[in-house]
């Protein structure tokens, strides 16, 4: 039975496609008006295909025309470019010719300032890395305990409030100075 459909439905497909395709040929025939408009369409397309074509070569040429006289300007540009740079470090070698002849001199001066500093310096017995360790300042408590006044104390005695309290504000750093006013009310 299902062979029997199948089968059916296969002829009654191939005719009705048969017959659309005869009755196609059969109006070209018979109306030579078609004919001639399609030929005519046809010339038609054919033309304007070619009108592309010319078009898209002539852009095509323009388009490479303008790429090598990009090209041209870029590598003058590229020229310039290094004209300049060259004289440049032309002047930087003179420059750095003069700078060297007044440096070596400058030199001699600082290394005897520097020398006369450290005497006095060693003389009064102070640290000659001129490292502050003054621990009244902040950045000598800094450099000496690696932390502020503030949390050296709330690591080793004192809740973060009392710390806040009891440093003074020239040992506490901006942001304490915000966190204290922010989250204690202390001015």
């Amino acid at each position: 039975m299902k062979k029997g459909i199948t089968i059916g439905a296969v002829l009654f497909t191939s005719l009705a496609l048969a017959a659309c395709g005869n009755s196609a040929n059969k109006s070209s025939e018979s109306n030579p008006k078609s004919s001639s408009l399609v030929t005519a369409k046809r010339k038609k397309a054919s033309s304007l295909s070619e009108i592309k074509k010319k078009a898209y070569s002539e852009n095509k040429v323009k388009a490479s025309s303008e790429s090598s006289a990009k090209a041209k300007s870029e590598s003058e540009s590229i020229a310039s470019s290094q004209k300049l740079a060259d004289s440049i470090s032309e002047s930087k070698a003179s420059s750095e010719s003069i700078t060297a002849a007044s440096s070596s001199s400058a030199a001699s001066s600082a290394s005897q300032s520097l020398e006369s500093s450290t005497a006095a310096s060693s003389a009064t017995g102070a640290n000659s890395s001129s490292i502050s360790m003054d621990e009244h300042t902040l950045t000598g408590f800094l450099n000496k305990y690696g932390v502020s006044p503030v949390l050296y104390k709330t690591q080793h005695v004192m809740s973060e409030k009392e710390a806040f309290e009891t440093t003074p504000d020239s040992m506490k750093s901006s942001g304490e100075l915000q966190t204290q006013f922010l989250k204690y009310g202390i001015k």
